[in-house]
């Protein structure tokens, strides 16, 4: 039984931009993001996890796995409510070279603007 739920960012088009960045992905990384976000959601206390890491930019986190020699990213945040994590921007990441090269930055604006009542969070289903 899932312990965690997550959220996934919406533009104000309502265009699910999570979703978009994982249609992208090829079939083996959509594996590996799906196996990491089941395996994060029933596991009580994600520290030390390799499958998350805390950024400490205002409480900005990513969830990490790979595929292929290919590091992937979901940047976000926990809440709204307990047990949850929003994700704001998907990205690639090569040794210290994201794409988007902004995604940190953007994965901020977007909680920002969300907090002014741009976008919204939905439920992803895993």
């Amino acid at each position: 039984m899932a312990l965690w739920k997550f959220m996934d960012f919406h533009s104000e088009a309502n265009n699910n931009l999570i979703e978009e960045w994982y249609s992208k992905l090829d079939a083996q990384a959509k594996a590996d993001f799906d196996t990491t976000l089941r395996n994060l959601s029933i596991s009580p206390d994600w520290r030390g996890m390799k499958e998350f890491k805390h950024l400490g930019r205002k409480g900005l986190c990513e969830i990490r796995f790979k595929t292929a020699n290919v590091q992937h990213r979901a940047a976000g945040f926990f809440g709204p409510g307990d047990h949850t994590f929003s994700i704001f921007v998907g990205a690639k990441k090569k040794q210290r070279v994201y794409d988007p090269p902004d995604a940190f930055e953007l994965a901020l604006k977007r909680r920002d603007g969300l907090k002014q009542g741009k976008g919204s969070l939905r439920e992803r289903i895993l």
